[in-house]
Parts: C-alpha cells; structure tokens; sequence
C-alpha cells in the first residue's frame, strides 16, 4: 500500500498531517530523549476546554489538526464544536491542510476573477482565491461565493473532493444507495459523495447522510483528518481511510503527541489516563510507544481569574500556577496551552503525578 502526503495534478501542494505524526510531511528523523517513565493518556483535547470527553470520535482529531496548524480556536481555549462552519471558513481549513495559496502565489496556477463577495481585505480572500484558480471552490451564476453562508455536508464532500482530485490519490466511485436518504442528495454531489463514502473519509449517522445539514466544525475537523490519511491501495481499489486502533495520544510532561503508534497495543485494554512506558522513539516523523501498564491518579485543582490552585502537596503539587496565554496552534510536538475553561469558575482538575505545572496533562472532569 501506499502512503502519500503529496497532492500533484498541474501543481504540488504538501499536506500539513500524515498518519502517526504531529508535524509536516518530511519531517526530518530524530531520537526522542525523555527521562519520563509515565504517560498521560488523556480522554479530552489538551488544547481546547469544550472539546471533552463527550467528543470521544472527534477530540483526537481535533488535537492532531491542531499541532499541525490546520485548526485553531478563538483564542479563548475554545474551540466550539458544535457550531456551524462557514463556506470560508472551510476553505481556510483546506487551504491550511493542503498549501493551496502557496500554489497560487508561487505562479503554479494561474489567478482566476475574483468573487464579487470576496473583499480582498478578508482573512480568508486568499484561501478562497486559490480554491477558485485550483478548480475546489465554485460559486453562484452571478460570481457570488457566498462566504458566511453555512457550509452544507454535500457542498463540503464536493470540495473536499475536489482538492483530492488534485492530489496523486485517487477515488473510486460509490454507490449511495444503501443511506436512507439518499435521493436527497443533490444531482451536483452525489459523485462527491459516493466517492467519500466508498473511501470511508463519510460514514453517515444512523444510515443517513444528512446531506443539506450544516457541517459543524468538530464534523469538519474529523472529515479533514480522514482524508489526510487516507491510503492508497494497489490495482485499482482507490484511496480508503483505514482507522488505526493502535494508535494514542499522549502528554509527557510539556510535551503532547498525537497518533503516536502503541508498538504493543492490546486490543482488550482501555489506553487511558496515567500509563507507565518502557520506550518512547521517532521514526521519520511518527513517534512509537511502547505502554506497560495503568495506573489511577487523581488530583483536585481549581481555576479562578486565569490561575490554577493545586491542592495536595504529593511530589511537590501545590500552590497557585498561571493559566498558559492564548496560543497560536504551530507546526511543533509541544502542547501550547491547557484545556482550561475561560470562565471565572472552578472545575475539578484530575492531575498526573509527573504534572507538577505541565498544563497537557490535565483532565477537564
């Protein structure tokens, strides 16, 4: 099988994630040195406080995006799962995922007209100008893209479609027949739509796929993950998203990993919470694990007026620490900031015993 990051047509773009790795593709191979003997292994996303155990199918996602640029939050630790995406929005995530303005200002692909409701003074102008010039982004018959309208599932398959078209990867076509909703989708995305199922980038709800639903941004970030992992199969299989279960993220000390591969996983355990391991390494650019066994811990802590007060004095775990500034997520295995709720209550903190004022390592129940 093959594995790729590359996306080629009339221009090269480089993916920002691969399978197993928290940085860019061709990152450089290097042994990773810890005198830590103990993981966390959190159930939450250790970057955003409302992306919590309830999203047990999207925070690890949402992490991996997170550290490799393609995502970020408010600037308040929040990210806001539930909320609706827009059509910009969306193709400022594919654009972060995939390079496309690079393409565009290196003259690889020509510029096309503009939208007539795309000011160029717009954060996301020139995501949405390379998405035109590459052929993803479309808009109405009166050159209209409508950037703050909500992005609809189908509409989101179609351009996501598109952008891996561009790409040395390639789609099988899919049959819909089988969701219960099928007919309504629409005439324009059922290709998109059959392809995405058949690859399993889309698994639908209860056998539906929703196709007119807004798409909300823990949905985008799951959607995006999967089609940058997607592998490419021999013969003529097409590209197909194989879930990897083997796979964790992981605080130890500052430092957080995302799909780093456990080299002993056990399909019969639960990796979670505070762990001790025997090996930690790089290969390329995806860390390997090896776990040995779990251990429970808990620590109480408070946050008020952006501080953390730690009660309990167990290996030196106590007193009041600051809460991390606002964080720009970056292309780096270290994990910017803590889950921390940006309120002015407080909320149990569940604390490893390596933590002493690592922020990765809290738990937000």
């Amino acid at each position: 099988m093959k594995r790729t990051c590359r996306l080629t047509a009339a221009v090269l773009l480089t993916a920002a994630v691969t399978a197993g790795t928290v940085t860019a593709c061709g990152a450089a191979a290097e042994t990773a040195v810890t005198t830590e003997t103990y993981a966390y292994l959190p159930d939450h996303s250790v970057y955003f406080y409302d992306v919590d155990g309830g999203y047990s199918w999207a925070f690890r996602e949402v992490d991996t995006l997170a550290v490799a640029g393609v995502i970020q939050g408010r600037g308040d630790h929040l990210f806001y799962p539930r909320n609706a995406i827009t059509r910009a929005d969306f193709i400022v995530m594919l654009d972060r995922a995939y390079g496309m303005s690079s393409a565009l200002e290196s003259g690889a692909v020509p510029a096309q007209q503009d939208f007539s409701d795309v000011p160029s003074t717009e954060y996301y102008a020139k995501s949405v100008a390379a998405a035109r010039a590459l052929g993803v982004a479309t808009g109405t018959a009166d050159n209209r893209f409508l950037p703050q309208q909500t992005m609809s599932r189908q509409d989101a398959m179609v351009f996501l479609k598109r952008t891996i078209d561009r790409t040395d990867l390639s789609l099988r076509s899919g049959s819909i027949t089988g969701f219960t909703d099928a007919a309504s989708v629409k005439e324009y995305a059922q290709e998109a739509v059959g392809a995405l199922t058949n690859a399993k980038v889309i698994g639908g709800t209860n056998g539906k796929l929703n196709p007119t639903a807004p798409v909300t941004r823990a949905e985008m970030a799951v959607m995006l993950y999967r089609a940058l992992h997607l592998t490419q199969n021999g013969g003529s299989g097409g590209a197909v998203y194989h879930e990897r279960k083997d796979t964790v993220s992981l605080c130890i000390g500052a430092q957080s990993y995302s799909d780093a591969v456990s080299e002993n996983y056990d399909p019969s355990v639960t990796y979670e919470g505070l762990v001790q391991y025997s090996g930690l390494r790089r290969e390329g650019s995806t860390m390997y694990i090896t776990i040995e066994g779990t251990h429970a811990i808990d620590r109480e802590a408070s946050y008020k007026n952006g501080e953390f007060t730690f009660n309990g004095d167990e290996n030196g775990i106590l007193g009041k620490y600051p809460a991390w500034p606002s964080p720009r997520a970056s292309r780096i295995t270290r994990s910017p900031h803590p889950s921390a709720p940006a309120r002015n209550t407080a909320v149990a903190i569940r604390l490893s015993r390596t933590a002493r004022s690592s922020r990765c390592i809290m738990s937000n129940k």
